[in-house]
């Protein structure tokens, strides 16, 4: 096997063998329809913006910018208070932000440290859909921060206008009709995704489509990315033995709606009855009559998705599918962790200076503690001699207790830096700090698989065995 970048590498977290997987199921936004994030993030941004101004929101608002580096996936957001949140795995909140302002550690401390918090009632940015609803979010939130009064409604109620405005931006077709118009400025037209999927079918994989955009929406990015890529598979519902639209994960897995059958062009549906037929286009329907209908169940099927509630989490905790997460971000990533490994070398060499250093005054403290001890059954003179001993003990003790301090904010200096390097606000997507994100912990329960784009799979064979290295514990290492 060829060796491999990073970018085109799977990354195994449980062993997969892929000879035991029949079907293969793929998401189509970020997915197998990568987008030009920033194109679209700036055309939601602004579409949404224009349903606050029409609902009555102050006309200053049209001013707000949409800044497509503020957001980045795996953040929450804390509704109530209008803050944004960066959380390690462990509920830690490392940093947080009201609109643009960054609060500092003992405002942060009190709002969710110093006591226990739900993570789960705050929103979760999962989805590159979500990066431009926080971000404007975060822009109105500091708006009113800098405008007292002037929007009279609480953080959560503008939220819950935005959710609105958002859907409506939807339904009323001014994001996705704009996207249609102009295909080739949103989506990324990936030439190796046919070869990529050709490649599964000819290694004996069942491929199926599971998509919550509608079938309009699909038909017309589907058929910009694969219609006429190949002779043998001239239109792009050939690759899939079945293509469901509309099937509104995470619902699809905890759900019971039934299949439809989409029977024309223009979306015509119809309930279906009997199993899936091979090359049918669906409507709806749930995850286990879809393993009745196909004879299939549990890992026999990979799920592919960028989506770490809707498309993984539900469909291995519920079904134990197999999952395959696209982290897309990793890709920029890569270059800043090649870049930072000397400084990495640097921060745990400063830390073990500094435990070094703490070991050293717990050595002195404990020589202070004895000789005190022994001045209580002793004479004068040896309490003189102790006495001195522990004068130059604490003299020795303030000076490395300075060089502690020192080395402390020397450490914290170099993590910062390192930071910056991946993003200048939020840092690195899978650490805060030198402690694994909450994103990553999700990562690394659910997702049996992940890399930075499915046609990473083109470099693996379709019955590859993907062996994770071996679990340990922190007192194995």
């Amino acid at each position: 096997m060829q060796k491999l970048d990073k970018t085109q590498k799977i990354f195994v977290n449980r062993s997969l063998n892929m000879g035991s997987v029949t079907s293969i199921g793929f998401d189509m936004d970020h997915t197998l329809a990568r987008y030009h994030r920033e194109n679209f993030e700036n055309l939601a941004f602004h579409k949404t913006l224009e349903k606050f101004i029409e609902a009555g929101y102050p006309e200053e608002l049209k001013d707000l910018k949409f800044n497509p580096k503020f957001v980045i996936r795996g953040l929450l957001v804390d509704r109530s208070k209008g803050n944004l949140l960066k959380v390690d795995s462990h509920k830690y909140v490392k940093i947080a932000y009201h609109g643009h302002t960054k609060l500092e550690k003992s405002e942060r401390h009190q709002l969710y440290n110093a006591q226990g918090y739900k993570a789960d009632s705050f929103l979760s940015v999962d989805t590159f859909f979500a990066l431009s609803e926080v971000q404007l979010f975060t822009e109105i939130v500091d708006y009113m921060r800098r405008h007292p009064g002037l929007i009279k409604k609480s953080f959560r109620e503008v939220y819950a206008d935005l959710r609105e405005f958002i859907d409506l931006s939807h339904r009323d077709g001014s994001i996705k009709e704009e996207v249609l118009q102009n295909l080739d400025r949103y989506i990324v037209k990936d030439p190796d995704l046919p070869g990529t999927l050709i490649k599964l079918i000819e290694g004996g994989k069942k491929l199926f489509l599971l998509t919550n955009s509608d079938w309009t929406y699909t038909h017309a990015v589907m058929s910009y990315l694969l219609d006429g890529a190949s002779e043998d598979y001239p239109k792009w519902q050939d690759y899939f033995d079945y293509s469901i639209v509309s099937g509104g994960k995470p619902n699809f897995f905890t759900g019971s709606n039934p299949f439809f059958e989409v029977v024309d062009q223009n979306g015509l549906l119809k309930q279906h009855n009997g199993p899936l037929t091979r090359g049918g286009l669906y409507h709806g329907g749930n995850a286990k009559l879809f393993e009745k209908l196909t004879d299939q169940k549990g890992d026999q099927i990979l799920y592919i998705g960028d989506h770490i509630y809707g498309d993984i989490m539900r469909s291995k905790e519920l079904f134990n599918w197999r999952t395959l997460l696209v982290v897309e971000e990793l890709e920029e990533e890569f270059h800043a962790l090649d870049q930072t490994q000397n400084s990495m070398d640097q921060i745990f060499s400063e830390i073990t200076l500094e435990d070094q250093l703490v070991s050293e005054v717990q050595n002195l403290r404990g020589q202070i503690y004895t000789w005190q001890r022994r001045m209580s059954f002793c004479d004068n003179k040896k309490q003189a001699k102790y006495q001195r001993r522990i004068e130059e003990n604490q003299k020795m003790i303030q000076e490395k207790e300075q060089q502690i301090e020192e080395q402390h904010l020397k450490i914290r200096s170099l993590v910062a830096a390192r930071e910056d390097a991946f993003h200048p606000i939020w840092g690195e997507l899978m650490h805060t700090g030198l402690e694994m994100s909450r994103f990553a912990q999700q990562v690394e329960s659910f997702a049996c698989l992940y890399c930075t784009k499915i046609t990473n799979l083109s470099f693996y064979s379709p019955n590859q065995k993907f062996r994770s290295l071996r679990d340990q514990l922190p007192h194995e290492l």
